[in-house]
């Protein structure tokens, strides 16, 4: 490379200009102000189009912002759905689970209303033959167990009462 074909760039006005004797292919030399500004027009070109892009990745990089926020948003909301779907799932085990005891109470209580009836019955038909002095004495006992002491002064006033009459 010749030192003709070095391009030097001196300031003028606050500007740059570039200065250059080049050879064309022809044989003849551009003058420096045609190269200049042929190069001025290739570095506004190059500016314009960095700027250009420049412009785009920042308009990329909000999409890719919003894109990401939405992204977040879209799977707390997944979660939130998922987690409203367990606890109806876990609100209607509990609604059946409550059904069940509830059936399985009310089937005991038949039982024992039943079974209460016929220890009835039987003791009905067995009390002439039958000593049940010791189940009314349990009985007794049983329901002194079972009453408050308010209770049990109450009823124990009732049965004076009853005695002196």
């Amino acid at each position: 490379m010749s030192p003709t074909d070095h391009y030097r760039q001196t300031p003028q006005n606050g500007t740059e200009q570039t200065t250059a004797t080049e050879t064309n292919n022809d044989g003849g030399s551009d003058t420096p102000s045609e190269t200049g500004a042929v190069e001025g027009l290739i570095e506004e070109i190059v500016e314009s189009q960095t700027d250009e892009l420049r412009d785009e990745l920042e308009t990329l990089e909000r999409q890719i912002e919003t894109v990401d926020d939405f992204a977040r948003i879209s799977l707390n909301e997944r979660k939130v759905k998922q987690n409203e779907a367990k606890l109806s799932e876990f609100s209607e085990s509990l609604t059946a689970f409550a059904e069940k005891a509830f059936n399985n109470i009310n089937v005991l209580e038949d039982r024992l209303d039943r079974q209460a009836l016929l220890l009835v019955a039987i003791l009905d038909s067995l009390e002439d033959d039958v000593d049940l002095s010791t189940v009314r004495r349990y009985e007794n006992d049983r329901l002194i167990a079972d009453t408050s002491p308010d209770e049990r002064l109450a009823s124990a006033i009732q049965e004076a009462e009853s005695t002196e009459k």
